[in-house]
């Protein structure tokens, strides 16, 4: 039978996740995933959360939560818009921005999401070049910008790369894209960085009306599964976007979860460090063996292989290790390895030994 199927869609694959069966006894080192689980505070909230019945719908305003990120980001309450994982809000923007030819720009090699929301829409990816080093280079960035441009996605810490901007950098870069352009800060892994200088980007809200945040609950509090993330921009940003969102796209759970580890500091400190720890150790490692990698800043390493990656891929996983085919962001040769535990990095580092 012939279906109508959209144009926009014929060049993209199905997104349908692999089964995980099999994967228990795995170290996954593939998804960026928070090794150390989440704050024990969760368990707490989610059992209340049953308690009050889960046959009723969730809250659709998210208030405790929105109040909470209100009060620590020093925005207005109704500059937040929650969503089942960034990943629904990405494809909000496409749905709410783009028209058929209308121009979205990413560096080449970031975060995958935003080229299915991009050509899902019919919209026209344009990917200027990295500087050497993998960083973003945002001159690049500029000078793609046409009169078809709708929006620019930027990812800091930068995914699959680990790389950083400043905030000299980031404020110099907003003062040069048109008013008309939307700027997409993804700022994913910012709580993990550990340096100095990294962007004010709630404080430039107040100054770029054109400027859109995301995070998320994924990463530094470990809420992954619960698929929780949240965008920040000016009133008006946020109820033009809320036009395509769903009535109850956050469960309950999710936004008891998310509220409950938002306040837990310490948890969020001790990953920090011992993220920052960990790195140290892999980074070690790969200066004593010989193999160079990206300057990281976040909770990865892409490291360069010196040959195809995939055989090396197949033979860590037989090693019980599962990483990232650095080839799924248009970089052959690399391998992107998610930061776990120091056991766990330890015994990556033998596998690793022993598979080059």
């Amino acid at each position: 039978m012939a279906y109508m199927y959209r144009e926009a869609l014929q060049n993209l694959s199905a997104n349908i996740a692999p089964s995980q069966a099999g994967q228990e006894a795995l170290i996954r080192l593939h998804a960026n995933e928070n090794p150390y689980g989440c704050s024990p505070s969760v368990k707490d909230a989610l059992l209340e959360t049953m308690q009050n019945g889960p046959s009723n719908y969730p809250d659709g305003y998210t208030t405790a939560l929105r109040e909470a990120l209100s009060e620590k980001y020093g925005v207005d309450k109704d500059s937040f818009l929650f969503g089942n994982g960034t990943d629904e809000i990405i494809y909000m923007l496409g749905k709410a921005f783009l028209e058929p030819d209308d121009e979205v720009i990413m560096p080449k090699v970031s975060f995958t999401s935003y080229v299915a929301s991009t050509l899902s829409m019919g919209g026209k990816l344009i990917s200027p070049p990295m500087k050497e080093d993998f960083s973003v280079d945002l001159d690049a960035v500029l000078e793609a910008i046409t009169d078809k441009t709708k929006y620019i996605v930027i990812v800091n810490p930068n995914n699959p790369t680990g790389t950083v901007f400043t905030q000299q950098e980031q404020q110099e870069f907003l003062k040069k894209v048109p008013k008309n352009i939307l700027v997409v800060l993804d700022e994913a892994y910012a709580e993990l960085y550990m340096g100095e200088d990294y962007p004010d980007s709630f404080a430039a809200l107040k100054e770029f009306d054109n400027l859109i945040i995301l995070k998320t609950f994924s990463k530094v509090y470990g809420l992954a599964s619960f698929r929780i993330g949240f965008m920040v921009a000016n009133k008006d940003l946020i109820t033009y976007v809320s036009r395509v969102k769903n009535a109850f796209n956050v469960s309950a759970p999710a936004m008891a979860a998310a509220a409950a580890a938002f306040k837990d500091n310490a948890f969020v400190e001790m990953v920090r460090e011992n993220n920052s720890k960990c790195i140290k150790y892999l980074c070690g490692k790969l200066d004593e063996m010989g193999y160079s990698y990206t300057p990281t800043h976040t909770a990865f390493l892409l490291i360069d292989v010196k040959k195809d990656e995939m055989p090396i891929i197949k033979a860590l996983r037989e090693k019980g290790y599962l990483v990232r085919p650095g080839s799924d962001f248009a970089v052959a040769n690399y391998i992107r390895v998610s930061i776990g535990t120091m056991e766990q990095m330890e015994g990556f580092v033998q596998a690793f030994k022993e598979c080059v």
